[in-house]
This record gives structure tokens, C-alpha cells and sequence, in this order.
């Protein structure tokens, strides 16, 4: 691969666990420190400003957003202020907020010493900061919101993940009630929610002004579309009438659990090795009204389908289990994060299932850099918790843009196209990505 095609190098890496430097060894000190401070002192003013546009929020904290030198650790923020508390990073930008007016002031002292020439303490710490600003609408603004704008109807749902509070819970509680409240008070309603330490999401139903306000409000990290998990079934030409009976997995085999549509538990190949299937889609039966759940089923029991359709035998080594999360139209009607996560803690904790395959993806959310989002998340915390293992399709190909087989043609250049990255929850650490076989059951 890295010989044929040099634009997508391959490297193989050690699985290597880093530990968190203690110490931040800065670079050398800038050219022109007094021109440092001074441009960093412009910076400063400008994003006072670009805060101060700034809606909501459950306190008077000011995010700021660093870029830092590579390898700066955030703790050496302390260094200049005990009032300037670490929020996020994602590779050289860090997002902090300024506890209190006085920490920002004396801040913006410091960097007109700078720019004095004059003496400051820790003067390194400054000098590792490159640029700043406001975390503005346009950085609330998600990819797929770019790319497609607000839909065009009087009212339409949004879905907002705010900013992580992952150890101070009486805060995190404060943020939850205050951005309601906050919510109620501009008429906007929200049917669901995740609410965990290190993640929150509301699905929000607005119309465009309030739109524009959730762009400003300073607790909300993106504001986005709902997931479309767009799913394309092939009907391959099998008479599944000419096969004989199918027998039952045994009773000791492992299991394997199918979250999408929801599963035919009568079809001819699959009913014999059903352990059980519920929906987690409030409102919504267990059957398949899709097809996409049975289809994959298909391919998680059997593998590849050409070779049992060509040997005229079909054994199922595995029990097959379905949790519905999808409707018939490959919608959640709420956040799937909460039903995904409700679907593995009852199959983890009636059967002791620990394999699970999520066959779906978000197409607006593909994997552009910077933190992974939210299924994403999920799927890492209940791995963690739980000890279960997550395949889930990297979602690399949008059938609309091409029609049949012809992105084969178009391979391997389409991989560096934005709409056909890695998208939501391939993204998950803790996951083995999978590929579709030719066939499968339908």
C-alpha cells in the first residue's frame, strides 16, 4: 500500500501507553519576547471581545482557547494562575476557562510586562502560548451543519454536546440545571438527553432564531444535526426455500449481539440460533421493519454467505441476539446513545453477551480530527466498564455518490474525500472495524 500509493502512507505501530509528562520542557524563548507580548496582548483584547458575545452559561467563566508548542502541558497554567482551569485539548489547542475577572486581569498585566521588556515569572509558560481566542459560532458549528445548513422547515431538531465536567459533580449538576432552565426560558424544547461524567447531549427542537442563540451560548461545545445512518440493502437472488432445516447452535456457544433494525426471528436461516430480541426504540416493536438488522444478522452468524450458499449448508455456531435501536427509515426518534447503552447492559446482564456489532454510522459526523464524539464515547465507557468487545463498520463509502461497485474504480482516492471518512463510532478506541462479505441474509 505505502509503495502504490504514497498519499496514503501506512505505518505499523506498538501499541504503546503513554504516560503524562510531569515536566514541560519549553522551547527556547521567542526572537522578540517584547514583540511575543505584545502580539499575544492584541490577541487577548480581541478575544475579551469575542466573549463577551457570549450567551448562557451556569457561571461567569470565560473560555479561552490556546494554541500552545507542541508537548505544553496544561498543568503549567498553574504556574501563572490557580484560577485558570483546564477544560480541553485536542493536539496543540487546549480550551481553558478564567475563573475569575481578577485571574484575567492579572493575565493581561503579565503580557503587558512582556511586551515591556520588563521581568515576569514564569515566563516560559507564556511564551509556549502561539495565539488565542473565543470559542465562537463558528466553532459550534458542526461539520455537517456546514456543509448542509439549518433545515428549512418553521422548527427542526438540533442535537448540542456541551462542554465535559467530568470531575466535579456538584458543577456538572449546576451546568444540567442551568442550560435547562436556560432552554425553558427561550421556548426551546428538549425531548431527551445523555447526561455522564464525561458526556451531554440534548436533542433540542428550535427554530432558526433560537438557532442562533445555541450558536452563542458559551456551555455548548458543537451544535449539530441529528445522526443519519444511511443504510443501502442489496437483494441478492436466493431462493432460501431450498435449503435444508438449519440446526441449533449449541447451547454452550457464544453470543452475539445485533443492534440496528431489529431482527426476523422467523426467517428460515437465522431462527433456529435466536437466543432473544427486544427494542430499545421506545414506541417501536423488536421485529425488522427494515431489512438492515436481519441483513447483517445474516453476515454476524455466518460470515461469508458465498461460500455457505455455494456448499448448500448453513451452521450456526453462534447464538444471535438483536437489540433494536433503529426505525424502519434508519432513525433513532430520540438519542441513540441512551438506547444503545440500555440494549448492552440488558444483554450483558441477562446473557452475558460480550460481543456486539453496530453496523451503522452517522454520515454527518465523519472524523476530520480533534476529539471523537459521542456514540464514539459511549461505546469506549461501556467497553471499559463491562468488558465487551464493539464491531462497528468504519463507514468509508456513501453509496449515493457513486452508483454500484464504481467506487472500486475510485479507490484508493476516494479515502481522502471529507465525505467518505471514518465517521461516528468507528472513531471508538476499544472497537474492531468490520467489512461487508459480497452477500448476506435477508
Amino acid at each position: 500500500m505505502t509503495s502504490s500509493y504514497p498519499h496514503l502512507p501506512l505505518q505499523r505501530e506498538e501499541p504503546v501507553t503513554e504516560k503524562r509528562p510531569g515536566n514541560y520542557y519549553s522551547p527556547p524563548p521567542p526572537a522578540d519576547p517584547a514583540a511575543h507580548g505584545r502580539t499575544l496582548g492584541l490577541q487577548l483584547q480581541k478575544t475579551i471581545q469575542q466573549t463577551e458575545q457570549d450567551l448562557g452559561g451556569f457561571d461567569d467563566r470565560k473560555l479561552f482557547r490556546f494554541q500552545v508548542e507542541k508537548g505544553f502541558n496544561p498543568d503549567e497554567l498553574k504556574r501563572i494562575s490557580r484560577e485558570i482551569e483546564f477544560v480541553s485539548q485536542e493536539d496543540d489547542e487546549i480550551v481553558v476557562a478564567f475563573v475569575s475577572q481578577s485571574a484575567l486581569q492579572s493575565f493581561e498585566a503579565r503580557l503587558a510586562s512582556i511586551a515591556r521588556g520588563e521581568y515576569v515569572t514564569n515566563k516560559q509558560v507564556y511564551y509556549a502560548l502561539q495565539s488565542m481566542s473565543g470559542w465562537t459560532a463558528d466553532d459550534r458549528t458542526s461539520w455537517s451543519l456546514k456543509q448542509e445548513g439549518f433545515p428549512k422547515t418553521e422548527t427542526f431538531y438540533l442535537d448540542l454536546e456541551l462542554w465535559p465536567i467530568e470531575d466535579n459533580a456538584r458543577e456538572r449538576q449546576l451546568l444540567w440545571s442551568k442550560f435547562e432552565s436556560w432552554l425553558k426560558e427561550n421556548g426551546i424544547e428538549s425531548p431527551d438527553s445523555v447526561k455522564q461524567p464525561g458526556l451531554t447531549i440534548y436533542r433540542v427542537r428550535c427554530n432558526h432564531a433560537q438557532a442562533e442563540k445555541l450558536l452563542r451560548h458559551r456551555d455548548i461545545r458543537i451544535v449539530d444535526l441529528p445522526p443519519r445512518f444511511g443504510m443501502d440493502i442489496k437483494h441478492p437472488g436466493l431462493d432460501i426455500q431450498q435449503f435444508p432445516t438449519i440446526p441449533s447452535p449449541l447451547p454452550s456457544a457464544p453470543g452475539v449481539v445485533v443492534l440496528d433494525s431489529g431482527l426476523t426471528t422467523g426467517h428460515p436461516l437465522l431462527g433456529s440460533a435466536v437466543g432473544d430480541a427486544q427494542s430499545f426504540l421506545p414506541g417501536h416493536i423488536a421485529a425488522d421493519e427494515n431489512g438492515h438488522g436481519t441483513h447483517v444478522a445474516g453476515i454476524a452468524l455466518y460470515g461469508d454467505m458465498t461460500k455457505s450458499i455455494q456448499a448448500g449448508s448453513f451452521i450456526p455456531e453462534l447464538r444471535l441476539f438483536s437489540g433494536r435501536v433503529l426505525d424502519k427509515d434508519a432513525n433513532n426518534n430520540g438519542l441513540i446513545e441512551n438506547h444503545v447503552d440500555a440494549a448492552v447492559r440488558y444483554f450483558v446482564g441477562q446473557y452475558n453477551c460480550r460481543v456486539f456489532n453496530l453496523s451503522l454510522g452517522d454520515s454527518r459526523k465523519p472524523y476530520l480530527g480533534g476529539h471523537v464524539r459521542c456514540l464514539a464515547y459511549i461505546l469506549d465507557s461501556l467497553s471499559r466498564e463491562l468488558g465487551v468487545l464493539f464491531i462497528v463498520s468504519t463507514g468509508n463509502v456513501l453509496s449515493s455518490h457513486l452508483d454500484g461497485l464504481d467506487w472500486k474504480q475510485d479507490y484508493p482516492q476516494y479515502l481522502v474525500n471529507d465525505d467518505w471518512s471514518i465517521i461516528d463510532p468507528a472513531t471508538a478506541l476499544s472497537i474492531s472495524v468490520e467489512k461487508y462479505p459480497p452477500n448476506s441474509v435477508e
